[in-house]
C-alpha cells in the first residue's frame, strides 16, 4: 500500500491492508474520529453504514468506494431516481413511497392498477435484494397479496416500492460488475421470471459477446457520470433491441459469476491500489 508523508491510509475493509485498520462494526468513538481526521485515504467495506460513510467523507478527501449515489438514493426507488436523472434506458417505472399512495383513501382496492401499467407487471419492494420482494403480478389477487406483505413491512418501518413495466420473453439478464476501473460481465439464465443465481439461475460468460460489450460500455458511461466505482448492474436486452434496459444497481452482490470470493478480492485489491495511485 502507498504511504503519504504525515498522513496515513486507513482501512475498514478486512482484506485490505493499510497503515491503520479499524473494524467498521466496532464502536464509533472520539478515537476513531481522530484516526479518520489523520487519513489521506479511507477504504471502506461494502457493508458500511450510511452515517459512517458520510463521516469519512466529511473529514477525509479520499474515500473508496464512492457511495455518494448509493446513500443519496437508496434501494429500488433510488435506482429509479438515478436512472431518471442520468437519462439511461429502463422499463417504465412508477414509484410509490407507501402502499397508501396506490390505494388512496380506500381501504379496499377499487382500481388498484395505475392506468399507465396493466397486468402483468413487476412489483419490487424498496430495500430487498437477491430476488427477494421482486414479484411478477398477473392479476388482482396476486397484487392484493403482495400489498399485504408491503403493509406488514411498513409496520416495521420499511416503506416504499416500485411498479415496473414487464418485459416479456426474457430468459436471461446481463450482470455487469464494476470494480474500480475494471468492468466485467456475464449472463444469468433461467426459464423462470427470476434469474438470480441464489434463485437457481445459471451463469454464462461466453455467449453473445457483442451484447456483453454493449452492456459494459453503457454501464461504464453511467459510472463515469455518476461516480460509482464498485457495484453490479442488471441489464436486459428486449427482443429486437440492441440497446440494454437498466433494471437495478446492486452495491452488495454475489461473487460466483466473477469466479468466487478469492477472485473478487484480487480484483478489489488491484482496484484499490490503482485508485490510490491515481488519487494520492
Amino acid at each position: 500500500m502507498l504511504k503519504v508523508d504525515r498522513k496515513i491510509i486507513v482501512s475498514m475493509h478486512p482484506i485490505i491492508e493499510a497503515d491503520e485498520f479499524y473494524w467498521d462494526r466496532g464502536v464509533w468513538d472520539k478515537d476513531l474520529f481522530g484516526l479518520l481526521q489523520k487519513a489521506a485515504a479511507i477504504i471502506l467495506p461494502q457493508t458500511v453504514e450510511r452515517e459512517l460513510y458520510y463521516l469519512c467523507k466529511k473529514v477525509c478527501p479520499q474515500v473508496f468506494p464512492n457511495y455518494d449515489l448509493r446513500f443519496l438514493w437508496e434501494g429500488k426507488i433510488g435506482d429509479t431516481l438515478a436512472f431518471w436523472t442520468y437519462g439511461v434506458k429502463h422499463p417504465h417505472t412508477l414509484v410509490f413511497p407507501r402502499v397508501e399512495t396506490l390505494l388512496g383513501d380506500h381501504s379496499q382496492m377499487d382500481h388498484p392498477v395505475p392506468e399507465l401499467l396493466q397486468y402483468p407487471f413487476v412489483m419490487k419492494g424498496a430495500h430487498a435484494g437477491e430476488g427477494r420482494q421482486v414479484w411478477l403480478i398477473e392479476n388482482e389477487t396476486e397484487l392484493e397479496e403482495k400489498l399485504q406483505t408491503l403493509l406488514h413491512l411498513e409496520l416495521e418501518g420499511i416503506r416504499g416500492f416500485v411498479i415496473q413495466e414487464y418485459l416479456p420473453a426474457l430468459d436471461k439478464d446481463l450482470r455487469v460488475v464494476v470494480v474500480g476501473d475494471q468492468v466485467h460481465s456475464y449472463w444469468r439464465k433461467a426459464p423462470t421470471f427470476l434469474h438470480n443465481v441464489v434463485q437457481g439461475g445459471e451463469i454464462d460468460s461466453a455467449s453473445d459477446k457483442e451484447l456483453q460489450e454493449v452492456g459494459r460500455e453503457k454501464v461504464w458511461e453511467f459510472c463515469r457520470r455518476s461516480g460509482i466505482n464498485l457495484a453490479a448492474f442488471d441489464l436486459v436486452f428486449p427482443a429486437a433491441d440492441d440497446e440494454p434496459f437498466f433494471l437495478e444497481i446492486n452495491y452488495t452482490f454475489g461473487r460466483t459469476g466473477l469466479g468466487g470470493s478469492e477472485r473478487f478480492y484480487t480484483l478489489l485489491h488491484d482496484a484499490v491500489n490503482q485508485w490510490l495511485q491515481a488519487n494520492l
